[in-house]
């Protein structure tokens, strides 16, 4: 019985990326809604985040100090409505491992980016899982999470 429960799990394991992340127009987008009013002079505090309009802009070069993700740059939009914020990053860059070749003076560094959608969508247009066994979906979903949250400020003022 335990092998029969087995065969029907498996198949499912592989279909684990995070549902936050979407396929719109064959690009990968990122969206959460958050159940609490918007304070973008709060949101705009944070060192990672250019704004380049009042509910636009990009996500600066990062990783977000996790050595399992390779340093990126994204765009994000800010929808606000009734007491809830929606945030939407899209044109997810990725930025290639600088590796340099020396031979004999000459040396070749990518610096071209990688575009998300050309290492997370498959042929047949779904959304890959894993990339040789890591999530990545479910990483940068804990990352954007918190990212764009609100934090709340505590009176240091004693």
């Amino acid at each position: 019985m335990k092998y029969i429960f087995l065969m029907f799990l498996l198949p499912f394991i592989g279909f684990s990326q995070n549902p936050n992340f979407k396929i719109e127009d064959k690009t990968i987008i990122w969206q959460w809604v958050y159940n609490d009013s918007l304070d973008l002079a709060n949101i705009k505090q944070n060192l990672k985040l250019e704004f380049l309009t009042d509910t636009t802009g990009k996500l600066k070069r990062t990783n977000f100090n996790d050595k399992n993700l390779r340093e990126q740059i994204a765009e994000f939009k800010i929808e606000e409505k009734q007491g809830r914020y929606r945030v939407t990053v899209f044109n997810i860059k990725i930025i290639p491992m600088q590796v340099s070749f020396d031979l004999g003076g000459i040396s070749s560094m990518p610096d071209d980016l990688v575009s998300f959608e050309d290492i997370m969508i498959k042929n047949n247009g779904t959304m890959k899982a894993k990339l040789m066994g890591f999530d990545i979906t479910e990483a940068l979903n804990k990352h954007y999470l918190d990212l764009f949250t609100i934090k709340k400020r505590t009176n240091e003022d004693w």
